[in-house]
């Protein structure tokens, strides 16, 4: 499957809710893993914000890439961002799946982050 690798640098992206475990089958309550790993995956939900418009999207992130202490509000970095098209019988989309999420380190305002 193709991976088409996303540049955040232009964007804000903060976090709307604590990260969920992915729900594989929401019949039975199958957890997803990842197939190579065999980690649990979580849902990330970000809102994404690119000159001044917001738009919710989720992220998908192995257990051990999220941050444990993060909150609903504060700015976060999806380092390894890739999307991915998908298709199949019922619709097609683009999915989201990150190496991490983690707080974003903010630099104080007319800080040029040298110190």
């Amino acid at each position: 499957m193709r991976q088409i690798p996303v540049d955040t640098s232009a964007m804000t992206v903060m976090l709307i809710q604590v990260p969920e475990k992915k729900v594989k089958n929401r019949e039975t309550g199958e957890i997803a893993v990842d197939k190579t790993s065999g980690k649990v995956l979580y849902n990330v939900n970000v809102a994404v914000i690119v000159d001044g418009r917001p738009d919710a999207v989720t992220i998908v992130v192995a257990e051990d890439g999220i941050q444990t202490d993060l909150m609903p509000g504060m700015p976060v970095e999806l380092p390894g961002l890739v999307a991915r098209p998908w298709e199949n019988d019922f619709g097609h989309g683009i999915s989201y799946r990150a190496i991490a999420v983690a707080a974003k380190q903010l630099t104080p305002a007319g800080s040029n982050g040298k110190g």
